[in-house]
């Protein structure tokens, strides 16, 4: 595994200076600055992987400075620091994803250093990018392409609904892999089509596996834009169904506001007959897209998605709060159930529950995991363990 380069932006040296000792620890490369007009020169001899920036430093514009790294270091992961109204923050937060950048999470000031050091872990488990020429194509030709089933809860009842399937590479020299590290790379290659269809055969396999024993769980599989517009998509998902004696109604469809939203004729096209077949649409990422009301009531959704980065701050911020309580009256009233992803700790979970919302992923209840682990993750949380 190669060293982190990580680079820290902030004028405050005493806050360059914890962030450096600890970054040291963990044996990350670290580079401090001060002065925002050095960042250029750096730039010239060291690519960082992750950048701090503290968005208000005197004389600096922390958005153009955003816009600046979002040019010139696209793919590094970025944290946001701000001693501001946390409100502007989170909103800088999606300004800078709307760049294009990488924006992992944002610190308050002054920082928690047990987060701090929980981020820089979890920076360091993930600096595996796939190697330039990996082959992907015979990685998903033979089997290397995994995926990992993240829980579904109903919040009223505790019970467990459904699961989302999440890939992974097995990566034969550098173990399980999480999907930032080579999605873009199956993009560019033009293989999103190939692993799209295998992701769809595991999942249904796999959902066919519990339905068997007796399992009432559902399977949600993520779809990119392109599958949206193929019209021989529900087809089939139908067949791969019936293929498996599974009930279509056990197979949900994610689709993201801003894909569902292209091209909303050809869109719908697919999703109606989807729907005819049993076969359930969830809208995912709620909240960060573009789509408008008209539209959202045309197509027939099953599900709405909220998007975490509301939910992982609705209990400390007021804004994210309202938009919560907002999404999920409006998807209630449009007929749908309402998904919150990102819920994390128990006072979330309250919250939604107090709300009405109907189902719960996060880390609270269960992290993604093989389907071998499945069963014994299952087991806890139905004797209360989890």
């Amino acid at each position: 595994m190669t060293t982190l380069r990580l680079l820290v932006i902030d004028d405050e040296v005493d806050i360059c200076e914890t962030i450096a000792e600890i970054a040291a620890d963990r044996g990350v490369e670290v580079k401090t600055l001060s002065n925002p007009d050095s960042v250029p020169g750096l730039l010239a001899s060291f690519t960082p992987d992750a950048i701090m920036l503290d968005l208000m430093m005197p004389g600096t514009d922390g958005v153009e400075m955003l816009r600046y790294l979002a040019e010139q270091v696209k793919s590094a992961k970025v944290i946001l620091m701000s001693g501001s109204d946390p409100r502007v923050l989170n909103s800088a937060r999606r300004l800078g994803s709307a760049h294009g950048l990488d924006v992992v999470t944002v610190f308050e000031k002054p920082i928690d250093i047990t987060l701090l050091r929980a981020t820089l872990d979890q920076l360091i488990g993930s600096d595996t990018k796939a190697p330039p020429g990996a082959d992907l194509s015979q990685a998903i030709a033979t089997g290397q392409i995994i995926l990992y089933y993240q829980p579904l809860i109903e919040i009223a009842t505790r019970r467990v609904r459904g699961v989302e399937a999440l890939v992974r590479w097995n990566h034969p020299t550098r173990g399980v892999l999480p999907p930032s590290d080579f999605l873009d790379q199956i993009s560019e290659e033009g293989l999103m089509g190939q692993m799209t269809e295998r992701v769809m055969v595991m999942g249904i396999t796999q959902a066919a596996k519990w339905h068997a024993q007796g399992e009432a769980i559902n399977v949600s599989i993520n779809m990119p834009a392109s599958a949206l517009l193929d019209l021989s998509l529900p087809e089939r998902v139908g067949l791969l169904c019936e293929q498996h004696n599974l009930p279509a109604e056990r197979i949900i469809l994610e689709v993201t506001e801003t894909e569902a939203m292209r091209d909303t004729t050809r869109t719908l096209d697919v999703l109606v007959r989807m729907r005819l077949r049993g076969i359930g649409v969830a809208i995912d990422d709620f909240g960060i897209g573009y789509s408008s009301l008209k539209e959202l009531q045309r197509m027939p959704f099953s599900e709405m998605k909220i998007d975490k980065s509301f939910v992982l701050d609705m209990a400390s911020n007021k804004g994210c709060s309202v938009i919560v309580n907002t999404i999920i009256a409006l998807g209630h009233n449009l007929g749908l159930e309402i998904v919150a992803e990102g819920v994390e700790d128990a006072r979330v979970w309250n919250l939604l529950a107090e709300r009405q919302c109907d189902l719960a992923q996060g880390y609270y209840m269960g992290r993604p995991m093989p389907p071998e682990d499945f069963p014994a993750w299952l087991e806890k949380w139905r004797n209360g363990n989890s």
